[in-house]
């Protein structure tokens, strides 16, 4: 087992103070991503816009780059309580290293 400085209950209370708390009842979970999660997650990534037509390297490596962080982060899902219509699952992540939630 790693070190990190997060754990999976830190990282979902990182979310959760950075929304200024949540719902009753809401369903939370965290996924660690790793160095070699990362590199699976780019790989998709180049894959999927590569069989949508873009096949310049420095067009496919911006638009991965764009949408896969390069430093291992955790995942956080926020899934609300059943019985609240018109709110859907919201994913979070949060930089293992800062602490920090990203942009999306």
């Amino acid at each position: 087992m790693i070190n990190r400085e997060l754990d999976q209950k830190a990282a979902i209370m990182i979310v959760i103070d950075y929304l200024g708390g949540i719902q009753p009842g809401t369903k939370c979970s965290a996924m660690f991503f790793d160095t070699l999660q990362l590199r699976r997650e780019k790989e998709f990534h180049a894959k999927l816009y590569s069989q949508n037509g873009v096949h310049d390297r420095e067009i496919l490596r911006a638009m991965v780059a764009a949408n896969v962080p390069d430093d291992p982060y955790w995942l956080v899902s926020l899934k609300p309580a059943e019985g609240v219509f018109g709110l859907e699952p919201r994913l979070y992540r949060v930089d293992d290293r800062t602490g920090k939630v990203l942009a999306n």
